[in-house]
């Protein structure tokens, strides 16, 4: 699978972002096969036809649509370059984060990270247009590169990432709050970090130091869900990865997940998906596009 990786220094100097727009760039291309990113990436379709492939979800793409991807996801585009109008943001974590002291920030944001629902959104003109600006000016700020210009670009993007995540989370029905109670964050970023190895809500709480009841309370504040839904839509999404992208056996994604035997993890995934996983991957190799 090809690997995208964060280029610091596109411009002769370090900037941990970039974006552009699809229309201005000669070498914007779209791969129908599965790629990957180390950086998060937003990419917003004006005006575009085709499809995008995100975590196993195929997605037409419309007009005024965002597609958010995080990192080491997996995606292929089948996109036409004809009258393709919109913008392609990518960015390091390190670009905010480290100037906010906040190494959860993008945890924060309910678009990225997030198995319960699509990380998609499709906005009216009006909204539109208010990210359309501030994009418009971020470019013209890294065109225009001075002494100044990263703590503009800072503001900006926090700006439009913020904005973006309130209209995710009314458009979905779930907090557009980023400023809670931590744990809730911290409970997303272990989860990227150990759902190959912990599957169960006592592992989560043990290394949050919370009980159950808090962490479900909190879970369902914030998106709705419980924390063993959120905990097995993780766990589920990295088997079907493994089934789709890799060559392992059941056996060997069984224990590369920690499972304790290939048939639980059968069992896990029938439960869930209603179809066991030679199935599902025999199916998805057939009816992929």
């Amino acid at each position: 699978m090809r690997k995208f990786i964060f280029e610091k220094r596109k411009y002769g100097f370090e900037l941990l972002m970039d974006l552009h727009r699809f229309e201005n760039n000669p070498n914007v291309f779209f791969d129908p096969k599965p790629q990957t990113t180390d950086f998060f990436e937003i990419m917003i379709f004006e005006k575009a036809s085709g499809s995008i492939e995100l975590n196993g979800h195929l997605i037409e793409i419309a007009d005024n649509s965002f597609f958010f991807i995080s990192p080491f996801q997996t995606k292929s585009c089948r996109v036409s370059l004809n009258k393709l109008k919109g913008f392609h943001l990518v960015f390091q974590s390190d670009f905010l984060s480290d100037f906010f002291n906040d190494t959860l920030f993008t945890y924060r944001l309910q678009y990225f990270y997030n198995t319960q629902y699509p990380q998609y959104l499709c906005l009216k003109n009006e909204d539109f247009n208010i990210i359309k600006i501030a994009f418009n000016e971020i470019i013209t700020e890294i065109n225009n590169y001075q002494n100044d210009s990263t703590h503009i670009l800072r503001s900006l993007l926090y700006f439009s990432l913020s904005k973006l995540n309130r209209l995710y989370s009314n458009f979905y029905h779930i907090s557009p709050d980023t400023q809670s109670n931590t744990i809730i964050y911290t409970f997303k970023a272990l989860l990227e970090q150990n759902i190959r190895n912990l599957h169960t809500v006592s592992d989560y709480c043990n290394l949050l130091n919370v009980t159950r009841h808090q962490l479900n309370t909190l879970a369902k504040e914030h998106t709705k869900h419980t924390t063993k839904e959120i905990i097995n839509n993780r766990l589920l999404l990295e088997i079907k990865t493994e089934l789709r992208y890799s060559n392992k056996t059941i056996a060997e994604i069984s224990d590369a997940l920690h499972f304790s035997e290939p048939n639980n993890l059968t069992r896990f995934f029938k439960t869930i998906t209603g179809t066991n996983p030679t199935a599902y991957r025999k199916n998805y190799q057939n009816d992929r596009f």
